[in-house]
């Protein structure tokens, strides 16, 4: 990576688990779909530097936005997990209100995106 070219790189790595196994989650920078990872798997972005705003989705679920600064040549980990994990998921399946909240106000918690590191 060139610095001179104020070039970043953003690396969105994920886990393995048995909720979404077979997904892959969408990594959306600036709005714009950036790419997928899936299980076990990494995605790396070379992005200009500056500002950005990232957020991982899988259907109309994401995570809450990871807003980065970012230097020319820095190069940034990001790890990717299900938020609600499967006895929650089990619960919001099983019983009525849990699962309303848990897929329309709380679906923009259903992922969990952060800084790894």
């Amino acid at each position: 990576m060139n610095s001179d070219l104020g070039i970043s790189e953003i690396v969105v790595r994920r886990g393995g688990g048995w909720v979404d196994g077979a997904r892959a989650y969408k990594i959306v920078i600036d709005g714009i779909i950036a790419g997928k990872v899936s299980k076990n798997g990494t995605l790396r972005l070379k992005v200009p530097a500056g500002e950005h705003e990232v957020i991982a989705r899988v259907d109309w679920c994401g995570s809450q936005p990871v807003q980065l600064s970012l230097k020319p040549g820095e190069v940034v980990e990001l790890g990717v997990v299900n938020g609600y994990g499967l006895w929650k998921l089990a619960l919001g399946v099983t019983f009525i209100l849990p699962g309303i909240y848990m897929f329309t106000v709380g679906a923009n918690r259903y992922l969990k995106l952060g800084l790894i590191g």
